[in-house]
């Protein structure tokens, strides 16, 4: 019980520190912010902002998450996972990354299921990992874009850029390698597992290798891949018509090539880890693409993100806090699975 105690107070502390820096690191991003706009003028325009375009971006946000967990609930055959099932995890998911500075709402989609529906673990988390590819996969769309439009990226989006474009590299790779050399890719696990006490090397390359081998099974349905593109061209669709009401919600007109090319490099940008709440992360990134990149103006892309973040993050609050609540949980539940733990 002592033991117990002691690991939960060292958890609890660890979170401590890490929303601890993730606050500090935000108000550096807001006081960077509040540098780079005239806040008179912003809240000038946030004094015009459209009602009824706000509410319907609204309802297109969470309509882009919809059909994200839809393209999930596709992986998961054959297990029969229900499509309310499917879009309450999503949501929930969706709540957990933006509230933590780290990704936990990745593992909490397997973990609820595994919990809610007995899907096991290492079937489920290669589907998670399938998924959050196709959300990376219009970093491909944007770099052979490149040379068709009449802008240069700057360093921070070239690097962000080639860093999702490595990644996708080097998954593709192994992946080709275990299903050419299945051996020697199990090989290279065993390796990077070699230095693990031995107890936990017993448990984890069984899993390392159940999860290789339902990811060689997602990729070898071009069906499926050809499906879920189709779902990702929709949900990136509905991003950049959100961005495009958002904008014109506080009277900017965009035209909606510009605003699907810049709100697609933008979501690129949340592969890397965020503050709680994604404070003064929005606004940064928000005008390094639309100002930096597209030459927007900065008061109208600082009028649209201080509007839409505080409304995004009310609405994913209040669909996650419902939808634990239909599947009979609560919030310390939520965090207990994204820290790996049982409530």
């Amino acid at each position: 019980m002592l033991l117990t105690k002691a690991s939960r107070l060292r958890r609890l502390n660890t979170l401590v520190v890490r929303i601890a820096v993730g606050l500090v690191v935000a108000l550096i991003f807001v006081w960077a912010f509040t540098r780079l706009v005239n806040l008179h003028s912003v809240f000038q325009r946030l004094e015009h902002l459209n009602i009824a375009l706000a509410l319907l971006c609204g309802a297109v946000f969470l309509g882009a998450y919809v059909v994200r967990a839809l393209r999930w609930r596709r992986f998961l055959a054959p297990y029969p996972v229900s499509i309310w099932r499917a879009i309450a995890v999503y949501q929930v998911a969706i709540f957990i990354n933006w509230l933590l500075p780290l990704r936990g709402g990745e593992l909490v989609k397997s973990l609820l299921l595994w919990r809610l529906d007995a899907v096991p673990i290492s079937q489920s988390l290669p589907t998670v990992a399938m998924d959050k590819t196709m959300d990376l996969l219009p970093a491909v769309v944007l770099l052979v874009l490149i040379p068709l439009l009449p802008f240069q990226l700057s360093q921070p989006l070239w690097g962000l850029l080639l860093t999702i474009l490595l990644l996708l590299a080097v998954g593709a790779l192994f992946l080709g390698l275990a299903a050419w050399r299945r051996q020697t890719a199990l090989a290279m696990l065993a390796w990077f597992t070699a230095k693990l006490p031995a107890l936990i090397r017993c448990r984890v390359e069984p899993f390392m290798i159940s999860f290789v081998d339902a990811l060689l099974a997602l990729v070898s349905q071009p069906r499926l891949l050809l499906i879920a593109t189709a779902y990702t061209a929709v949900a990136v669709c509905l991003d950049a018509l959100f961005c495009l009401l958002a904008f014109a919600a506080v009277g900017a007109n965009l035209a909606f090539p510009i605003v699907l090319y810049g709100y697609t490099f933008y979501n690129l940008a949340y592969i890397l880890p965020t503050p709680p709440g994604q404070i003064g992360s929005n606004e940064l990134i928000g005008l390094l693409v639309f100002s930096g990149l597209l030459h927007i103006s900065r008061t109208a892309v600082a009028a649209m993100f201080l509007f839409s973040h505080p409304w995004t993050a009310f609405l994913m609050i209040c669909s996650g806090l419902v939808c634990l609540g239909a599947m009979g949980l609560n919030l310390r539940v939520a965090f207990s699975l994204a820290r790996g733990t049982k409530d």
